[in-house]
């Protein structure tokens, strides 16, 4: 008996697992093609088990959490290796046009914005160094631009998921609560105020 009971714990972390993987495996395809639909509808699937899956739920929040910080994380970075960059090789310092506080906004400047800086502080580029740069700049924005777009496609896949574990969650306290309209206590005649 006690047996049974282990293989079927084991069986039960083990499509836990198999469902996590797919669920991260679903994320990648959303990044991919930049639409949220296959996680959804997967995600979907789960909460209509019954139970639903709360602990594959939470997981999948939790895996989606950590993507979100590596990916604020890169998307920081590159950012900085431009910055980096031309404060080393130029001492051009372009955080007054990007500062690190607006992040999500440095993907909207174009090549030539960043190179007037560069041009305004270092004086005028050979054609080879404004054709790198310029490569560099661009690389690095476009690698923003897409980074962004994956933030913000994992922070609404993040919150949708933890708004379903908060729904649910919220739905199965009501249901084994006691509803406080049918506990309807009699004052005690008994006590003066």
């Amino acid at each position: 008996m006690l047996d049974n009971a282990i293989g079927r714990s084991l069986f039960a972390l083990a499509e836990l697992s198999h469902l996590r993987q797919e669920a991260m495996d679903l994320f990648e395809q959303c990044l991919t093609n930049g639409d949220d639909t296959p996680l959804v509808s997967f995600i979907e699937q789960q909460l209509l088990q019954d139970p639903p899956r709360l602990d594959l739920l939470r997981d999948i929040a939790n895996d989606l959490q950590q993507r979100l910080l590596s990916l604020r994380e890169y998307h920081f970075d590159v950012r900085d290796r431009v910055v980096k960059t031309l404060n080393d090789s130029y001492d051009v310092d372009i955080t007054s046009l990007t500062p690190a506080a607006l992040l999500d906004q440095y993907h909207k400047l174009t090549p030539d914005q960043i190179l007037a800086v560069v041009q305004d502080q270092a004086g005028t580029l050979s054609q080879n160094e404004a054709v790198l740069l310029n490569k560099m700049i661009d690389a690095s924005l476009r690698m923003a631009s897409q980074l962004f777009d994956d933030i913000q496609l994992t922070a609404r896949l993040h919150r949708m998921v933890l708004d379903w574990l908060e729904g649910i969650s919220i739905a199965i306290s009501k249901q084994y609560w006691p509803v406080h309209s049918q506990i309807q206590e009699k004052p005690d005649k008994n006590i003066r105020h």
